[in-house]
């Protein structure tokens, strides 16, 4: 019996570090960039498309957790290494397995995959171990393997990416810049003790809100304008899609923006949670306008559901409520 309860607090330590209410999104935007580029794609294609990504986020998540040790001793010593359930050294060892492991299945792939994969890779420590605490650089640093995403997936299917893409792809970039500045909001205080100078830590919640509305105003206009000279979607299904995205994203923005300063994290938490839904819709509705409907709802759905699920099960038990 002592040996079934070490594996299940084995099995929950990881489960926790690998934030699964986070770890779909990815794995749909390298799904969406292949199926824009070739909806009639075969699926073992499709599927890879989906996991490289996925096995990419998890070893940052892996990285994270072993570059923010010490910052986490400090804020959040419940986490799973400061708080000794997971050695720092198997965070590192697991970060290095899976980028290895997602960079050979993207080479067998595509060979030219790794002239993606490997700056991806590199930009995904370098946030973690350092332009972090470099203000505005290291939110837009965090957003750029998401862009890269959408072109492996559009490789996953085809030798070079297609360069209609190339528009997307920035809609993702500047997406999840915002994305992670508004996480940095929520880490405000903690990283500030920690002494790093993140955005909101140098410039105060005034000139954050005003990224975060730069931010907003700039993917939605990227993806409002990138169906007039992108290849055949389903316009319909895109705007539609699209007005639903732009509503929950501009509800958090407008939440955070609105609130008594200093901004309590409990208001940028709420936000982040709207965030977590709206990109993972972000991430499989242009499945569906390229024409796959029934691809985007076997994939989104329970991708949609296990993550509010998993938020809601994990998020007390990883960012207790005296952390907040």
């Amino acid at each position: 019996m002592h040996g079934t309860s070490r594996i299940k607090a084995t099995f929950l330590t990881h489960l926790e570090a690998c934030r699964p209410d986070t770890v779909f999104y990815a794995g749909l935007v390298g799904l969406s960039g292949a199926i824009l580029t070739r909806p009639d794609a075969d699926s073992g294609r499709l599927f890879l498309a989906w996991l490289v990504p996925t096995l990419a986020w998890i070893a940052s998540l892996y990285g994270g957790d072993y570059f923010d040790r010490e910052l986490d001793a400090l804020a959040k010593p419940h986490r799973p290494v400061p708080s000794g359930r997971m050695k720092a050294g198997t965070a590192r060892n697991l970060m290095v397995l899976l980028i290895g492991a997602g960079t050979v299945l993207a080479v067998l792939l595509n060979p030219l995959t790794v002239l993606l994969a490997i700056p991806a890779a590199v930009f995904g420590i370098a946030y973690a171990g350092w332009l972090k605490g470099k203000g505005l650089w290291g939110n837009v640093a965090r957003g750029l393997p998401t862009a890269m995403t959408v072109l492996f997936g559009s490789m996953a299917v085809q030798t070079l990416p297609t360069l209609e893409l190339v528009p997307l792809a920035a809609m993702f970039w500047v997406h999840d810049s915002g994305s992670n500045l508004l996480g940095a909001l929520c880490d405000r205080d903690s990283d500030r003790r920690g002494g790093y100078l993140t955005y909101p830590v140098v410039r105060g919640d005034d000139a954050t809100v005003r990224g975060l509305l730069g931010f907003y105003a700039g993917w939605l206009l990227l993806a409002a304008t990138w169906p007039l000279y992108a290849g055949p979607v389903d316009r319909l299904i895109y705007y539609t899609a699209l007005l639903v995205i732009g509503t929950l994203g501009g509800v958090a923005v407008l939440d955070v923006a609105r609130a008594p300063r200093p901004i309590a994290r409990e208001v940028g938490l709420r936000a982040h949670e709207l965030v977590v839904v709206e990109r993972i819709v972000l991430g499989c509705f242009l499945v569906a306008a390229a024409g796959r409907v029934e691809l985007a709802l076997a994939v989104g759905a329970p991708s949609v559901t296990l993550t509010i699920l998993a938020r809601r099960l994990m998020r007390r038990r990883y960012e207790p409520s005296t952390q907040r």
